[in-house]
């Protein structure tokens, strides 16, 4: 089969949907013989690797064209910047349109889209990674058919890396609190510092890392110059652009994984620190109820687009709730027990043959 993947970002940009797409058609290239091109707005100049063709997206009927090239093709998220061209010129698409909502952002404040959607739903495959996340409950209650597909992990990747992170990087803390993630809007790096200062007043040997990558998003310099501003004084040390290999030996040799986004669907960085057996933190955002290894703070309080709003309470629980699980031995104990509970299942491999399912029309 001709697979090709659309999508804004992609390999060689880094972030959790970068290394997810990465894993799914690598996969599907070595263990189902699929013929396998990505389209993104992220390629400037078309390259190959690992068996997967990498091409610059384009827009209008050239992205028409593009699709035609193939028997089949996937679009991660709605989000994706062709996803209503898809939506209104799907009479001059030849193959079946496969879609992973990652949380139907769009569609939902896109009525004539969501209307054109409803009218030709048997040329369209939804997928979600969760049945207890929004984009699901949007499924349901507005009568389409999805199936659920839950994210995944490489578990050998993690297994197989020995790096010493506070050697390497000279980190001589007790305590490392871990954070991941790339500075787009709503991923709560500002509450990095405000969580710092509160940990502060009742413990001192630790210090809070910030992991990410440069991204082609134009509020990347603009959120990341900020937060270290705020973080002025702190101890909080920010890394950019690290190897793949040492963001995994980051969350192998961190204490906690703090993690401080406003919303979610299902995030991969909570799958990796439970890897890691690294316990979390986090509000209650996405799919982190039914994880495993972590505290989640209950917030109801949400603005009108969902993002949750935090006021000094919610500070103070995340900031506490970093001390008990680093200082409390029972806490830590069974928080890194639960990390391991079922996570063999979450494992591509075993995660792959649903997209193949879904490719093939198998379910």
């Amino acid at each position: 089969m001709k697979l090709g993947i659309f999508c804004n970002f992609s390999h060689r940009s880094v972030g959790g949907s970068e290394i997810v797409l990465k894993e799914i058609s690598e996969r599907l290239v070595k263990q189902f013989n699929y013929e396998v091109a990505v389209y993104s707005y992220s390629v400037h100049s078309s390259f190959s690797e690992n068996g997967v063709k990498y091409v610059p997206c384009k827009r209008g009927y050239g992205l028409i064209a593009q699709i035609n090239e193939n028997d089949h093709i996937f679009v991660y998220s709605d989000s994706f910047w062709g996803w209503d061209t898809i939506v209104e010129k799907i009479d001059r698409i030849d193959c079946e349109v496969s879609v992973a909502l990652v949380g139907a952002y769009h569609m939902q404040s896109h009525p004539k889209t969501l209307d054109l959607l409803k009218k030709n739903i048997d040329r369209f495959n939804l997928i979600t990674h969760s049945s207890i996340t929004p984009d699901y409950k949007w499924c349901i209650d507005n009568g389409l058919p999805v199936e659920v597909i839950p994210n995944g992990v490489n578990l050998e990747e993690f297994r197989q890396n020995t790096i010493d992170f506070r050697e390497k990087y000279n980190i001589k803390e007790k305590y490392v609190i871990l954070n991941v993630g790339n500075f787009f809007y709503g991923k709560g790096f500002e509450l990095l510092p405000q969580i710092c200062r509160r940990i502060s007043t009742f413990m001192q040997d630790f210090i809070i890392l910030q992991v990410s990558n440069v991204v082609k998003y134009p509020y990347d310099k603009i959120f990341f110059e900020r937060t270290k501003k705020q973080s002025k004084g702190m101890n909080i040390r920010f890394f950019r652009d690290l190897p793949r290999e040492d963001v995994i030996a980051a969350f192998k040799n961190a204490d906690t994984f703090l993690f401080t986004s406003k919303k979610e669907v299902a995030p991969l960085v909570i799958l990796e620190a439970r890897v890691a057996e690294t316990p979390w933190l986090s509000m209650d955002v996405g799919n982190l109820e039914e994880q495993k290894g972590g505290m989640v703070l209950k917030n109801k309080n949400k603005d009108h687009k969902g993002y949750k709003i935090v006021d000094d309470i919610l500070l103070g629980k995340f900031a506490a709730n970093v001390g008990n699980i680093v200082r409390n031995k029972r806490i830590n104990k069974d928080l890194t027990c639960e990390c391991q509970q079922d996570i063999k299942k979450s494992d591509w491999e075993n995660i792959v043959p649903l997209y193949d399912k879904v490719f093939s029309n198998e379910v």
